[in-house]
Protein backbone atom coordinates (compact mmCIF):
# COMPACT_ATOMS: atom_id res chain seq x y z
CA UNK A 1 0.00 0.00 0.00
CA UNK A 2 2.77 2.40 0.65
CA UNK A 3 4.21 2.58 -3.11
CA UNK A 4 0.07 2.98 -3.85
CA UNK A 5 0.20 5.38 -7.29
CA UNK A 6 -3.46 5.22 -7.28
CA UNK A 7 -3.32 7.41 -4.61
CA UNK A 8 -4.71 10.80 -6.01
CA UNK A 9 -2.63 13.77 -4.61
CA UNK A 10 -4.85 15.92 -6.06
CA UNK A 11 -5.82 18.29 -3.71
CA UNK A 12 -9.80 18.46 -3.57
CA UNK A 13 -10.77 18.30 0.36
CA UNK A 14 -11.70 20.88 2.95
CA UNK A 15 -10.39 20.17 6.32
CA UNK A 16 -14.38 19.25 7.85
CA UNK A 17 -14.28 16.48 5.00
CA UNK A 18 -10.75 15.21 6.38
CA UNK A 19 -12.17 15.42 9.64
CA UNK A 20 -15.02 12.99 8.61
CA UNK A 21 -12.87 10.77 6.60
CA UNK A 22 -9.82 10.08 9.54
CA UNK A 23 -11.78 10.45 12.64
CA UNK A 24 -9.59 13.32 13.79
CA UNK A 25 -10.85 15.98 14.94
CA UNK A 26 -9.90 20.01 13.24
CA UNK A 27 -7.74 20.81 16.05
CA UNK A 28 -5.71 17.78 16.29
CA UNK A 29 -5.40 17.64 12.27
CA UNK A 30 -4.13 21.37 12.68
CA UNK A 31 -1.53 20.34 15.24
CA UNK A 32 -0.38 17.40 13.48
CA UNK A 33 -0.05 19.41 10.76
CA UNK A 34 1.85 22.55 11.97
CA UNK A 35 3.97 21.04 14.66
CA UNK A 36 4.93 17.62 13.49
CA UNK A 37 4.52 18.61 9.40
CA UNK A 38 2.30 14.98 9.38
CA UNK A 39 1.07 16.34 6.00
CA UNK A 40 1.54 19.78 3.80
CA UNK A 41 -1.96 20.53 2.15
CA UNK A 42 -1.91 22.95 -0.74
CA UNK A 43 -3.71 25.73 -0.44
CA UNK A 44 -6.09 27.27 -3.53
CA UNK A 45 -6.36 30.21 -5.17
CA UNK A 46 -8.27 31.68 -2.04
CA UNK A 47 -5.91 30.61 0.53
CA UNK A 48 -7.92 27.78 1.96
CA UNK A 49 -6.20 24.57 2.74
CA UNK A 50 -7.09 21.24 0.32
CA UNK A 51 -5.90 17.99 1.20
CA UNK A 52 -5.53 14.88 -1.25
CA UNK A 53 -6.59 11.51 -0.80
CA UNK A 54 -2.62 10.67 0.11
CA UNK A 55 -3.19 13.47 2.50
CA UNK A 56 -6.26 11.66 3.98
CA UNK A 57 -4.75 8.31 3.84
CA UNK A 58 -1.79 9.46 5.73
CA UNK A 59 -3.67 10.87 8.49
CA UNK A 60 -5.52 7.58 8.88
CA UNK A 61 -2.63 5.55 8.99
CA UNK A 62 -1.10 8.09 11.70
CA UNK A 63 -4.05 8.06 13.61
CA UNK A 64 -3.76 3.97 14.14
CA UNK A 65 0.08 4.24 14.55
CA UNK A 66 -0.59 6.52 18.16
CA UNK A 67 -4.01 4.84 18.59
CA UNK A 68 -1.67 1.45 19.00
CA UNK A 69 0.25 3.52 21.12
CA UNK A 70 3.21 4.86 19.14
CA UNK A 71 3.76 8.71 19.74
CA UNK A 72 2.93 11.22 16.66
CA UNK A 73 6.01 12.90 16.82
CA UNK A 74 7.97 9.71 15.83
CA UNK A 75 5.36 8.58 13.58
CA UNK A 76 5.02 11.85 11.53
CA UNK A 77 8.40 11.34 10.19
CA UNK A 78 8.17 8.16 9.04
CA UNK A 79 7.86 7.23 5.41
CA UNK A 80 4.83 5.39 3.87
CA UNK A 81 6.60 2.16 3.94
CA UNK A 82 7.77 2.90 7.57
CA UNK A 83 4.45 3.73 9.07
CA UNK A 84 3.44 0.56 7.36
CA UNK A 85 6.00 -1.56 9.25
CA UNK A 86 4.92 0.23 12.66
CA UNK A 87 1.92 -0.52 12.51
CA UNK A 88 1.42 -4.32 10.99
CA UNK A 89 -0.11 -3.25 7.56
CA UNK A 90 -0.45 -5.91 5.25
CA UNK A 91 -4.18 -5.58 3.85
CA UNK A 92 -5.57 -1.77 3.99
CA UNK A 93 -6.24 0.46 7.22
CA UNK A 94 -8.58 -0.98 9.53
CA UNK A 95 -10.05 0.83 12.17
CA UNK A 96 -9.99 -0.49 15.43
CA UNK A 97 -13.79 -1.44 16.56
CA UNK A 98 -13.56 0.36 20.04
CA UNK A 99 -9.94 2.68 20.00
CA UNK A 100 -11.56 4.14 23.21
CA UNK A 101 -11.36 0.61 25.00
CA UNK A 102 -8.45 -0.09 23.74
CA UNK A 103 -7.09 3.50 25.65
CA UNK A 104 -8.73 2.76 28.98
CA UNK A 105 -7.09 -0.63 28.53
CA UNK A 106 -3.58 0.17 27.92
CA UNK A 107 -4.06 3.06 30.62
CA UNK A 108 -5.29 0.54 33.38
CA UNK A 109 -2.39 -1.95 32.67
CA UNK A 110 0.16 0.37 33.07
CA UNK A 111 -1.56 1.69 36.39
CA UNK A 112 -1.84 -2.23 37.88
CA UNK A 113 1.76 -2.10 36.96
CA UNK A 114 2.28 1.34 38.63
CA UNK A 115 4.32 2.35 35.60
CA UNK A 116 2.75 6.72 35.92
CA UNK A 117 4.67 7.37 33.09
CA UNK A 118 3.28 5.23 30.93
CA UNK A 119 -0.24 5.50 32.10
CA UNK A 120 0.22 9.48 32.12
CA UNK A 121 1.05 8.74 28.37
CA UNK A 122 -1.58 7.02 27.51
CA UNK A 123 -3.70 9.94 28.84
CA UNK A 124 -1.71 12.12 26.65
CA UNK A 125 -1.98 10.23 23.34
CA UNK A 126 -5.78 10.62 24.29
CA UNK A 127 -5.83 14.21 24.85
CA UNK A 128 -4.28 14.57 21.05
CA UNK A 129 -5.79 11.99 19.09
CA UNK A 130 -9.32 12.34 20.25
CA UNK A 131 -12.17 15.55 20.63
CA UNK A 132 -12.56 16.96 24.12
CA UNK A 133 -16.20 15.54 23.80
CA UNK A 134 -14.62 12.15 23.49
CA UNK A 135 -12.23 12.25 25.73
CA UNK A 136 -14.79 12.91 28.62
CA UNK A 137 -17.40 10.58 27.38
CA UNK A 138 -15.76 7.66 26.15
CA UNK A 139 -11.76 7.89 27.86
CA UNK A 140 -12.55 9.75 31.34
CA UNK A 141 -15.78 8.89 32.71
CA UNK A 142 -16.08 5.23 32.25
CA UNK A 143 -12.56 5.28 33.42
CA UNK A 144 -13.55 6.65 36.98
CA UNK A 145 -17.01 5.04 36.60
CA UNK A 146 -15.15 1.79 36.86
CA UNK A 147 -12.70 2.87 39.26
CA UNK A 148 -14.94 4.09 41.90
CA UNK A 149 -17.56 1.38 41.46
CA UNK A 150 -14.90 -0.84 41.57
CA UNK A 151 -16.58 -2.71 38.94
CA UNK A 152 -14.36 -3.83 36.05
CA UNK A 153 -10.82 -3.09 37.95
CA UNK A 154 -11.43 -4.65 41.40
CA UNK A 155 -8.18 -5.68 40.88
CA UNK A 156 -6.35 -2.37 41.38
CA UNK A 157 -5.59 -1.95 45.11
CA UNK A 158 -5.45 1.46 46.77
CA UNK A 159 -2.53 3.19 45.95
CA UNK A 160 -3.00 2.08 42.46
CA UNK A 161 -6.68 3.38 42.17
CA UNK A 162 -5.32 6.65 44.00
CA UNK A 163 -2.40 6.84 40.71
CA UNK A 164 -5.15 6.28 38.43
CA UNK A 165 -7.40 8.61 39.89
CA UNK A 166 -4.53 11.28 40.32
CA UNK A 167 -3.34 10.70 36.62
CA UNK A 168 -7.20 11.37 35.12
CA UNK A 169 -7.81 14.30 37.28
CA UNK A 170 -4.03 16.34 35.94
CA UNK A 171 -5.31 15.26 32.64
CA UNK A 172 -8.84 16.57 32.67
CA UNK A 173 -6.81 19.95 34.77
CA UNK A 174 -4.73 19.94 31.87
CA UNK A 175 -7.33 20.11 29.37
CA UNK A 176 -9.70 22.70 31.61
CA UNK A 177 -7.02 25.21 30.98
CA UNK A 178 -7.38 25.66 27.09
CA UNK A 179 -10.79 26.81 28.17
CA UNK A 180 -10.26 30.01 29.56
CA UNK A 181 -13.81 31.72 30.49
CA UNK A 182 -14.41 35.50 29.03
CA UNK A 183 -16.18 37.82 31.84
CA UNK A 184 -19.54 37.71 29.97
CA UNK A 185 -20.23 33.87 30.26
CA UNK A 186 -21.94 32.70 32.72
CA UNK A 187 -21.14 30.96 35.95
CA UNK A 188 -22.07 27.02 37.34
CA UNK A 189 -20.37 26.46 40.73
CA UNK A 190 -20.14 22.51 41.08
CA UNK A 191 -19.83 20.99 44.48
CA UNK A 192 -20.67 17.39 46.82
CA UNK A 193 -22.49 17.78 49.76
CA UNK A 194 -20.68 17.21 53.58
CA UNK A 195 -20.42 13.27 53.52
CA UNK A 196 -19.48 12.91 49.27
CA UNK A 197 -15.72 12.60 49.42
CA UNK A 198 -15.76 11.44 45.30
CA UNK A 199 -15.21 14.46 43.19
CA UNK A 200 -15.11 12.44 39.63
CA UNK A 201 -18.18 14.02 38.93
CA UNK A 202 -16.96 17.59 39.47
CA UNK A 203 -13.96 17.24 37.47
CA UNK A 204 -15.79 16.07 33.89
CA UNK A 205 -18.68 18.06 34.68
CA UNK A 206 -16.30 21.17 35.17
CA UNK A 207 -14.36 20.46 32.15
CA UNK A 208 -17.54 19.57 30.31
CA UNK A 209 -19.05 23.01 31.40
CA UNK A 210 -15.93 24.78 30.13
CA UNK A 211 -16.19 23.50 26.49
CA UNK A 212 -19.68 24.94 26.30
CA UNK A 213 -18.97 28.23 27.31
CA UNK A 214 -19.80 28.52 31.33
CA UNK A 215 -17.57 29.97 33.61
CA UNK A 216 -16.85 27.45 36.16
CA UNK A 217 -16.40 27.59 39.95
CA UNK A 218 -15.60 24.36 41.25
CA UNK A 219 -15.46 24.17 45.34
CA UNK A 220 -14.72 20.42 45.60
CA UNK A 221 -15.67 17.88 47.90
CA UNK A 222 -17.72 18.10 51.07
CA UNK A 223 -18.45 21.67 50.89
CA UNK A 224 -21.10 23.03 53.95
CA UNK A 225 -24.59 24.10 52.88
CA UNK A 226 -23.42 27.64 54.17
CA UNK A 227 -20.36 28.00 52.10
CA UNK A 228 -22.09 26.80 48.22
CA UNK A 229 -24.29 29.46 49.01
CA UNK A 230 -22.37 32.11 49.88
CA UNK A 231 -20.48 30.94 46.62
CA UNK A 232 -23.61 30.90 44.49
CA UNK A 233 -23.94 34.94 45.60
CA UNK A 234 -20.16 35.76 45.51
CA UNK A 235 -20.22 34.45 42.09
CA UNK A 236 -23.60 35.78 40.71
CA UNK A 237 -23.85 31.65 39.34
CA UNK A 238 -26.81 30.78 37.44
CA UNK A 239 -26.63 27.38 38.01
CA UNK A 240 -25.12 25.22 40.93
CA UNK A 241 -24.47 21.03 39.92
CA UNK A 242 -24.15 18.84 43.13
CA UNK A 243 -22.53 15.48 42.54
CA UNK A 244 -23.78 12.89 44.21
CA UNK A 245 -21.91 9.48 44.74
CA UNK A 246 -22.39 8.59 47.91
CA UNK A 247 -25.88 6.86 49.41
CA UNK A 248 -25.88 8.15 52.77
CA UNK A 249 -28.57 8.71 55.86
CA UNK A 250 -29.23 12.12 56.57
CA UNK A 251 -28.08 13.31 52.46
CA UNK A 252 -31.54 15.07 52.18
CA UNK A 253 -31.52 17.13 55.25
CA UNK A 254 -28.02 18.82 53.65
CA UNK A 255 -29.69 19.09 50.50
CA UNK A 256 -32.72 21.01 52.23
CA UNK A 257 -30.33 23.12 53.65
CA UNK A 258 -28.55 23.79 50.54
CA UNK A 259 -32.29 24.91 48.61
CA UNK A 260 -32.96 26.69 51.51
CA UNK A 261 -29.74 28.98 51.74
CA UNK A 262 -29.30 29.52 47.65
CA UNK A 263 -30.55 32.17 45.87
CA UNK A 264 -34.59 31.66 45.21
CA UNK A 265 -33.33 32.26 41.00
CA UNK A 266 -30.90 29.25 41.50
CA UNK A 267 -31.05 26.37 39.30
CA UNK A 268 -29.74 23.09 40.73
CA UNK A 269 -28.94 20.06 38.98
CA UNK A 270 -28.20 16.25 40.19
CA UNK A 271 -25.32 14.61 38.49
CA UNK A 272 -23.45 11.62 39.67
CA UNK A 273 -24.72 7.82 40.34
CA UNK A 274 -26.95 8.70 43.09
CA UNK A 275 -28.66 11.40 41.97
CA UNK A 276 -31.55 9.32 40.98
CA UNK A 277 -32.39 8.25 44.32
CA UNK A 278 -33.41 11.77 45.04
CA UNK A 279 -35.91 12.35 42.05
CA UNK A 280 -38.70 13.18 44.32
CA UNK A 281 -36.59 15.35 46.66
CA UNK A 282 -35.83 17.28 43.35
CA UNK A 283 -39.18 17.39 42.17
CA UNK A 284 -40.26 19.09 45.19
CA UNK A 285 -37.82 21.81 45.05
CA UNK A 286 -38.06 22.07 41.23
CA UNK A 287 -34.26 21.05 40.99
CA UNK A 288 -33.08 18.95 37.62
CA UNK A 289 -31.98 15.15 37.91
CA UNK A 290 -29.51 15.03 34.76
CA UNK A 291 -27.46 12.03 36.01
CA UNK A 292 -24.88 10.86 33.71
CA UNK A 293 -22.33 13.63 32.06
CA UNK A 294 -24.75 13.06 28.62
CA UNK A 295 -27.86 14.82 30.81
CA UNK A 296 -25.41 17.53 31.70
CA UNK A 297 -24.64 18.03 28.40
CA UNK A 298 -27.83 18.61 27.49
CA UNK A 299 -28.66 20.98 29.99
CA UNK A 300 -25.88 23.23 29.64
CA UNK A 301 -26.30 23.53 26.16
CA UNK A 302 -30.30 24.20 26.33
CA UNK A 303 -29.02 27.01 28.95
CA UNK A 304 -32.39 25.83 30.97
Amino acid sequence: MANDDRVSITPKYLIGKVTKLTGLSIDVVRVWERRYGAVTPMRSDGGTRLYSDADVLRLRRLRQAVDDGHSIGRAATLSEAELDQLIGETSGIVEKADPYRSVRERFIAAVKAMDSSLADQELARAAALFTVDELIKEIAAPLLQDITAQSSVRELGVAQKQLALWLIRNTLGTMFRLYPSASDFQTIVFATPIGDRHESGIWLGSLLAATKGWRVCALGCEVPAVEIANAMRITKARLLALSLSVDRSGIEHDLTSIARLIPASSRVLLLGIEAHRHTRFAQSVNWIVVGDIGGLETCLEGAL
